[in-house]
């Protein structure tokens, strides 16, 4: 009985470092979009549209 419980917790420790790791890439994307997103700016149609 002891074990299951000892398992148990090892799987909610290792589901919640993946959820971390998940978030963690999210964020780390988000932030990137973000940096080429204002390094892009204002660098198209550098002359009017007629």
């Amino acid at each position: 009985m002891i074990y299951a419980i000892k398992g148990r917790i090892v799987i909610f420790y290792q589901m919640a470092e993946a959820s971390m790791a998940a978030y963690g890439a999210a964020a780390g994307v988000a932030i990137a979009l973000a940096v080429v997103c204002f390094a892009l700016r204002g660098k198209g149609h550098p002359e009017p549209l007629d």
